[in-house]
């Protein structure tokens, strides 16, 4: 088995490969691509060392906040700041090991150690304000500065036990640590069975009908904010809670519209409401489920993966019972003035009677006029329009230029557009819809073996998804900030791009995602991307538009199962241009459907390599556009011996066989053989002529020196 050197890989950027091995070397697997890393007991060493003593330098200097940036954070410029990203060995006695990073352990192990101690800190607490002979106001005022200093002293003895030399001795952390060693299959010092019965409460739960809620309009603005409000529920706003509540570390991953979080016993119920009321507040008309229920620390540990399926069961039980009493929200008398003055605008005291003019789906509470007209909204599609308007487009693009200056040493200067309608997004009229979802997502999931590994599962892959569509981003649209983020987290990928953007955008993430996820050691694909790509006027409405690239996406996904099934496993895409109305909507069954004596209308979804076959068999005829278009015409004119004819004449006049040449090789990508005009794929007729016709004006096709017809700086490979 290959094994990756791992410190080569994370400070040199490049791939030091051995095929065995070696001694004086550490192994493990990674637990989201399943690769096989090494690193030198000299490499590993030094950075422990270094972490020690930094973090033995914190604990003397009383700094919760630098051990919080070692742990949190994400600029690693010296060895030192490698510490939290080592491998935790918790079974050095097998030969290799599935393990979490440092920092899981720590922030895991942290967050039993405040469940267990929390009971102490409750009833010092309670002493605390008996023996305050004074007013009310100040012992309250002396609880919480005594309870907030008691919980960073437990932070920061988590933080450092057993890797600072000065952080003393602590029994709790030694039973959380030694029921840990037990569940990754490592005796216990003195042989003992170590059972920590005490209870802690798991809260678990999410976001549900995220698309609904994004795409209740058509308007930029309010899309944005939606995007926006969910992202911020799910991070900014769930981690300042349950900070403000407990300590950070009870909070085992959130992302992708989940999470889940591990409290003392006899709290999660109240952080369950705690946590709705919050979203609800924040998103006024978003659903959301959340569940909470109380285990044994022990089988937490030991039985993670029935825990897990319990706590699903529950969500989904509770899912089934719950009313959505926020059709019709009572407006916040307090938040609607905020939201007004903001905007600038006027309350509509009788809300029955008008409805508003964004979703149409509520009553009005509130009328904006801008440009003469007047918009009468409802408090949900207010508070999207007051948090998606330009500030919020700037902020986006400046993490999206940062990344771009931290990658690629590049300047993106500020766009001077304001992107507030689709139009403004749009290439000669035409906008990208691109709806993404991973294959393999849930299968690598259920790998997972504990919390630890559960939390660096959704850290690595939110953090991945994110500078694969960065990346993508920059390589197809330069430095025009011309797109709209809607969703990147988890396994989703939604944006908004240029029209003849889409398909490269669309191509360089899925192939980027399926590498990114590539086990390096024996180049399996682990994971994979499928895309729905629907190109459309700008004028279309969006729910019609993603609609289309929904079923696309399913199309897409079709095809790689049916390639896993041949033992090809990779991404897929499909893709549709919709230039005029079409019958039959967005339903590709009714649009693709096969005619009696005629090939099939075409090779879509395709597979990667196939995906650059077709830009390919394009470049080799982009002068040939005009004899493209009659082909693809007798595939609806003629009967199959009239198109064949048609073919061989039009061929013959030609000086070259470029023709010929450009069809047989796209007839192998497919795996099948020119026949005639048409590609023959065991036993059925494809027309290529269908696709290729409908692409030409959609994609940047790259010439022999790297540029393309339509950009002279960027290659999409």
């Amino acid at each position: 088995m290959r094994y990756i050197d791992w410190y080569y890989e994370k400070v040199k950027k490049e791939r030091k490969i051995f095929e065995n091995r070696k001694d004086g070397y550490k192994g493990w697997k990674d637990l989201v691509t399943g690769t096989y890393y090494c690193i030198s007991d000299e490499d590993y060493n030094r950075i422990y060392e270094e972490g020690k003593q930094m973090l033995g330098q914190f604990l003397k200097e009383g700094s919760l906040k630098k051990m919080e940036q070692l742990f949190y954070g994400h600029e690693r410029t010296k060895d030192a700041d490698l510490f939290p990203d080592l491998p935790y060995f918790m079974n050095l006695e097998t030969d290799i090991e599935e393990c979490a990073r440092i920092r899981d352990y720590v922030c895991f192990r942290t967050a039993c150690l405040y469940a267990l101690k929390y009971p102490y800190l409750q009833n010092a607490s309670i002493q605390n304000v008996s023996i305050q002979n004074n007013s009310v106001q100040k012992a309250s005022t002396h609880n919480v500065s005594s309870e907030e200093e008691s919980r960073n002293q437990i932070r920061m003895q988590g933080f450092s036990w057993h890797f600072a030399d000065n952080a003393g001795e602590c029994e709790e952390l030694e039973r959380i640590e030694q029921m840990l060693l037990m569940a990754g299959g490592t005796k216990t010092k003195n042989g003992s069975i170590i059972d920590l019965t005490e209870l802690v409460d798991l809260v678990k739960g999410g976001l549900v009908k995220i698309k609904q809620y994004y795409l209740e309009t058509n308007k930029i603005p309010e899309i944005r904010g939606a995007s926006l409000l969910l992202e911020r529920v799910n991070t900014e706003k769930m981690e300042q809670l349950i900070s403000r509540e407990h300590i950070r570390e009870c909070l085992i991953y959130a992302g992708g519209g989940k999470m889940m979080g591990i409290f003392p016993n006899g709290t999660g119920e109240d952080m369950r409401r705690k946590i709705e009321v919050m979203a609800e507040k924040e998103t006024v008309t978003a659903l959301f489920n959340f569940c909470s229920r109380p285990y044994q620390l022990t089988r937490l540990v030991t039985d993670y993966k029935n825990v897990v399926d319990e706590m699903d069961l529950a969500l989904e039980e509770r899912q089934g019972l719950r009313w959505d009493f926020r059709l019709e929200p009572q407006a916040d008398r307090f938040l609607l003035s905020d939201l007004l003055k903001h905007e600038g605008g006027k309350e509509i005291k009788d809300s029955e009677n008008e409805f508003c003019t964004s979703c149409r789906n509520r009553h009005a509470a509130a009328v904006l006029t801008h440009g003469g007209e007047e918009e009468k909204l409802c408090p949900s599609c207010l508070r999207k329009r007051s948090e998606g308007g330009r500030s919020a487009k700037r902020s986006r693009h400046q993490k999206y230029k940062e990344f771009v200056q931290r990658t690629y040493k590049k300047v993106i200067s500020d766009d001077v557009k304001s992107y507030n309608k689709l139009s403004d997004l749009s290439e000669n009229g035409f906008i990208g819809i691109i709806y993404g979802d991973a294959n393999s997502m849930s299968s690598g999931i259920n790998r997972l073996n504990s919390f630890m590994t559960m939390r660096y599962f959704s850290e690595v892959t939110a953090d991945a998804v994110t500078s694969i569509v960065y990346r993508a981003l920059y390589k197809n649209l330069g430095n025009s900030l011309s797109f709209e983020i809607i969703a990147v987290g988890g396994d989703d990928i939604f944006l908004f791009v240029p029209g003849n953007k889409a398909y490269d955008i669309a191509c360089t993430i899925g192939q980027e995602f399926d590498d990114q996820f590539q086990n390096k050691s024996n180049q399996e694909y682990q994971m994979t991307m499928s895309l729905g790509v629907c190109i459309t006027h700008d004028n279309m409405p969006v729910q019609y538009s993603f609609a289309a690239a929904q079923e696309l996406l399913k199309s897409a996904k079709q095809k790689a199962w049916q390639e896993g099934k041949k033992g090809n496993a990779g991404g897929t895409i499909d893709w549709m241009v919709i230039e005029n109305e079409m019958p039959g909507g967005a339903d590709l069954t009714y649009l693709r459907k096969s005619v009696t004596d005629k090939p099939e209308k075409t090779l879509r979804p395709y597979t990667w390599d196939q995906a650059r076959a077709v830009k390919k068999f394009i470049k080799k005829l982009e002068d040939e556009k005009s004899f493209a278009f009659q082909l693809r015409q007798s595939w609806y004119r003629h009967t199959k011996e009239e198109a064949e004819l048609f073919y061989e004449y039009q061929v013959s006049r030609k000086e070259d066989t470029k023709v010929r040449c450009a069809l047989k090789r796209l007839a192998r990508e497919f795996g099948g053989e020119a026949a005639s005009h048409n590609i023959m794929c065991q036993g059925t007729a494809y027309s290529p002529w269908l696709d290729a016709v409908e692409l030409w004006d959609y994609t940047e096709v790259c010439d022999e020196k790297g540029g393309n017809r339509n950009s002279a700086s960027y290659k999409v490979l």
